[in-house]
């Protein structure tokens, strides 16, 4: 079970990291070179993905993956806007 947790962590990690590393994210600011998140994402996502095959059956690992990754890749970017509010034309 524990397996199964720190898949999904890495998972989730991976999937921001690769988000940040994109040319075209609104996070702001990276506090490293895009490069160095794609790598560090990555290596996080072959982890989680490792963690979750030796918990579940190939077929279930992948889908618990990509859910996870499309689930974060659809949350964040939504986040980030709301964080950031509307543009001062729009209010």
């Amino acid at each position: 079970m524990i397996g199964a947790i720190l898949g999904g962590l890495c998972a989730a990690v991976a999937a921001v990291l690769l988000y940040l590393a994109a040319p075209h994210q609104k996070w702001g600011a990276l506090p490293c070179r895009p490069g160095l998140l794609g790598w560090a994402g990555g290596l996080s996502l072959a982890l989680g993905t490792m963690l979750l095959l030796g918990w579940a059956g190939p077929a279930t690992a992948i889908f618990i993956l990509l859910t996870i990754l499309m689930t974060i890749w659809s949350v964040v970017p939504i986040a980030i806007a709301w964080r950031r509010g509307a543009p001062e034309g729009k209010r």
